[in-house]
């Protein structure tokens, strides 16, 4: 189910991997970029749990997401419309689409879930570059485990 576009105003946090991170603790650019098969950045929309605090917020994304994160992952925070104003200059289909999941046996459903879509393929010469620009525009880097 797709629930369309989400705000400029919100934000969206993406699981990083130890191996996305660079020594300064900044990310580089293949924690945004696709892999294999993806059309999309699997994020996690913020704000979609209304009036929570942003620790409450981590912590229900924490909950709900369907990845093993590790102690050493990181969420990396982006502000939607910053994101996309900054990546318009060079890719104008970047977007940001509430793609809410459904529960099933194995886990709860996540509202939350969201992906970046527009991206370059991965091995084309503009994923690099895409992909350090989103890096860029990272406000905040939190813990995977609280």
């Amino acid at each position: 189910m797709t629930a369309g576009d989400l705000p400029d105003a919100d934000h969206v946090v993406r699981y990083a991997r130890f191996i996305d991170l660079l020594d300064d603790g900044t990310l580089n650019c293949s924690a945004f970029q696709l892999r294999k098969a993806e059309s999309g950045l699997s994020v996690n929309w913020l704000e979609c749990f209304g009036d929570k605090t942003k620790s409450q917020q981590l912590d229900e994304v924490r909950r709900l997401i369907r990845l093993t994160m590790k102690r050493s992952g990181r969420l990396a925070e982006l502000n939607v419309g910053q994101t996309r104003k900054k990546v318009d200059r060079l890719l104008d289909e970047l977007r940001f689409i509430h793609m809410p999941l459904d529960a099933d046996e194995n886990f709860e459903a996540d509202p939350s879930h969201s992906e970046i879509v527009g991206l370059p393929p991965k091995d084309s010469p503009e994923a690099d570059m895409i992909g350090d620009l989103i890096a860029t525009c990272v406000i905040e880097v939190h813990p995977a485990l609280a």
